[in-house]
């Protein structure tokens, strides 16, 4: 704490003033950064000009968040509560996408819908997928940002094109 202290510019004690331990240092730090990545990838989204445009803008988005710090995404996620938080707000936010483009989808009084259930199972399938190329530094070298975007995009909007489809094709894009 003492070190964290001292390259802030304060003292030890203002710190456990306000955080009492490492543990709410660590839990404060995490917040602001999910506060954060979750407002840039909401602003990603609402700019976006289709569905299709908006889930890559998204993806695109919380990949190159991560892969800038990977470091601070990797402690931001290690509270409990942190991507729990995230998800469930990045859920919410991307069902209300889907009920508008797929009234179908809607339930009654916001309760969870398909819409709600394809929104959760898309941000853990972004999740998984960017922390797998996150951890590796060889494979970011590999293989951008955009292309696994554009990937992921289409793979949840799409499905996995089985007609022999290859990078190169979403380098296109």
């Amino acid at each position: 704490m003492e070190e964290i202290a001292s390259h802030a510019g304060t003292s030890k004690s203002v710190f456990y003033r306000y955080f009492e331990d490492k543990r709410g240092l660590q839990q404060a730090v995490a917040q602001g950064s999910i506060d954060f990545m979750e407002a840039e990838l909401k602003k990603a989204g609402k700019s976006a000009t289709s569905a299709q445009d908006g889930l890559f803008t998204m993806v695109l988005s919380y990949l190159r968040l991560a892969d800038s710090s990977p470091n601070v995404y990797n402690f931001s996620i290690a509270i409990p509560t942190g991507m729990a938080i995230i998800t469930e707000n990045m859920a919410r936010f991307l069902q209300r996408s889907v009920e508008h483009v797929l009234p179908e989808y809607k339930g009654e009084n916001g309760n969870k819908n398909l819409a709600y259930y394809w929104a959760t199972a898309a941000v853990g399938f972004v999740r998984a997928a960017g922390e797998s190329w996150i951890a590796d530094p060889k494979q970011r070298q590999q293989l951008s940002a955009e292309v696994l975007a554009r990937s992921i995009s289409d793979w949840l909007l799409t499905g996995i094109d089985t007609s022999g489809s290859t990078n190169e094709q979403h380098e296109e894009h």
